[in-house]
């Protein structure tokens, strides 16, 4: 996809129009309401334009179901933990300033002091949650990438332990299908061929349908062309159906 604004600096009012162009294409009905925001945020910081964290921050808490402070922490908790499983994806820094843009601007009484990964080890418990995730998303496909991986044993050790151990793994904030959201973002966004497709293939097969998956590539591609990035590089969702054979596996 060529972007039309790979020279137009983009404005607030610019942002506020892509929101509401996401919002309105995303697939709200079957996956809900509150998740639009998180390709969004994903998108957006993954495509090099993190300091717009803070206009959909201002965006979101402006709406009725975020008019509580309790309500905004939680909106918080999320937001986060969007980034920290983001960072797993395209490095600490981007995501670092989004949250340090969002934390300038939210009240006091609006700051989350929790702390998700308090007391983590890398054990064995880790690692079995981590390869329990793995086995959803990748299946029989998981013994190829172990076999490549296997000369070069330091990306298997972060791949088990940090990516799936640490940061994807955990569901307590962000489900299963919005973990994947996020990851499927932050690859895509990147224009990365090979994990696109393996990502694609992994939202299908923990249960989001093709016709959804389809429509969450196309609010990726809004905030690409946004952040004036290409996507030519990544495959659909129809070029990867006839994989995803165990698509039906429990939830």
């Amino acid at each position: 996809m060529t972007s039309n604004y790979r020279h137009h600096e983009r404005t607030d009012r610019d942002a506020l129009d892509l929101f509401k162009s996401v919002e309105q294409k995303f697939p709200s009905k079957t996956l809900g309401d509150d998740k639009w925001y998180i390709v969004t945020l994903v998108a957006l910081v993954g495509g090099g334009q993190p300091e717009f964290a803070t206009t959909l921050y201002s965006y979101l808490i402006r709406r009725p179901e975020f008019a509580t402070a309790e309500s905004r922490q939680a909106l918080m908790r999320r937001l986060r933990e969007a980034m920290v499983k983001s960072v797993s994806i395209v490095g600490v820094c981007k995501p670092l300033e989004a949250m340090f843009a969002i934390e300038k601007i939210t009240r006091p009484e609006d700051r989350d002091y929790s702390f998700s990964r308090e007391g983590w080890q890398c054990d064995e418990a880790n690692r079995e949650r981590g390869r329990r995730w793995q086995d959803r998303i990748y299946l029989h496909n998981q013994g190829a990438i172990d076999n490549t991986l296997s000369s070069q044993k330091d990306f298997d050790w972060l791949s088990k332990n940090i990516t799936y151990g640490l940061y994807l793994s955990d569901h307590s904030i962000l489900n299963d299908f919005e973990t994947e959201l996020v990851v499927l973002t932050g690859i895509m966004i990147q224009n990365l061929p090979n994990e696109t497709h393996w990502h694609l293939r992994g939202a299908r097969r923990i249960g989001i349908s093709k016709d959804d998956v389809e429509t969450v590539h196309q609010c990726i591609e809004l905030v690409a062309n946004f952040v004036g990035v290409s996507l030519h590089k990544v495959p659909r969702v129809a070029d990867i159906e006839h994989e995803v054979a165990g698509m039906k596996a429990k939830l």
